[in-house]
C-alpha cells in the first residue's frame, strides 16, 4: 500500500552503482507511492534521464564511469529537475561544491527513511512552488525553471547554481527584505548551521553579473537581509559591485 504521506506519485531516477542500495531505494519508494528507474553508473544515469524524464534524481557521489558531480553538472546544464545526492561522503567542503554545482539537497548514509521520504517531499514543494516558467517584476525579470535561467529584460543572466538559487528566492520576493536566514536555506539546502559569511562572495559576484546587464541589484539591509526592488533604477552597464557591498 502506497505511503500515506505521499502527496503525488514521482518518476525517480536512483543512481547507485550498488545493486543491494538500489534495491532498498526502489522498494522504500515504492511503498511510497512513486515510480523508480534505476541506473547503476554515471553514464546511464544520463541516458535514463533523458530517456525517462524523471521527476527528481536520487544521487550516488561515487560511481565508475562518470561520478556524481559530473553527472550533477551534465543534469543542471538543461534542466531543474530536483536532485537530491545520497552518499557516504561526510567532507562538508565536497558538499558544499556538490550545491554549488546545482543539487538541492543531499542525505548521508546511513539515513531514516522518513528523513528520505520528507527531504523529497520538501524539494519537490520547493520546485512546484513557482511555475515552470514564471515571470516577475512586469517585463524586466523572467524566472524559467525549466531552463534553469533568470533573464533581465530578455538578457540570460550567466549565474552558478547558488547565484540562482539565492536570486530565485529575491524574485519571488520583489520589494520584500528576504532575511539572511531564508537566503542561507535557499542557496545551500541541507547544509547544517551554513556561516552567513558565505554570502557575501556569492552576492558580489552576482551583483556585479546584474551590473554588467544593467539590471537593478540586490540591496543589502544591516543585519536583516536583502531586498530586490521592482522599482529600483537600474544600474548603469559598466558599473560594478564592491565586495564590501554585499
Amino acid at each position: 500500500m502506497p505511503d500515506a504521506e505521499a502527496s503525488e506519485s514521482l518518476t525517480i531516477l536512483v543512481v547507485d552503482d550498488e545493486p543491494a542500495m538500489v534495491g532498498v531505494l526502489g522498494a522504500l519508494l515504492g511503498r511510497a507511492g512513486h515510480r523508480i528507474v534505476a541506473a547503476y553508473d554515471g553514464d546511464e544515469a544520463l541516458r535514463r534521464f533523458e530517456a525517462d524524464s524523471p521527476d527528481l534524481v536520487l544521487l550516488d557521489l561515487s560511481m565508475p564511469a562518470k561520478d556524481g558531480s559530473e553527472v550533477c553538472r551534465a543534469i543542471r546544464a538543461t534542466s531543474a529537475t530536483p536532485i537530491i545526492v545520497v552518499t557516504g561522503e561526510r567532507d562538508g567542503a565536497s558538499l558544499v561544491e556538490l550545491l554549488d554545482l546545482g543539487a538541492d539537497d543531499y542525505l548521508s548514509k546511513p539515513f531514516r527513511s522518513d528523513e528520505l521520504l520528507a527531504r523529497i517531499r520538501a524539494v519537490t514543494r520547493r520546485a512546484s512552488a513557482s511555475p515552470a516558467s514564471d515571470s516577475a517584476g512586469g517585463s524586466d525579470w523572467q524566472l524559467d525553471l525549466r531552463r534553469h535561467e533568470i533573464r533581465w529584460r530578455g538578457q540570460v543572466l550567466d549565474a552558478t547554481a547558488i547565484e540562482f538559487r539565492l536570486l530565485r528566492r529575491m524574485i519571488e520576493h520583489l520589494g520584500e527584505v528576504v532575511p539572511h536566514a531564508d537566503l542561507l536555506a535557499a542557496g545551500w539546502p541541507g547544509v547544517p548551521d551554513p556561516d552567513l559569511l558565505w554570502l557575501k562572495p556569492h552576492l558580489a559576484r552576482l551583483r556585479e553579473k546584474l551590473g554588467r546587464l544593467g539590471a537593478a541589484k540586490p540591496s543589502a539591509v544591516r543585519a536583516v537581509g536583502y531586498r530586490l526592488d521592482p522599482a529600483g533604477q537600474p544600474v548603469t552597464a559598466t558599473a560594478t559591485a564592491r565586495a564590501d557591498d554585499a
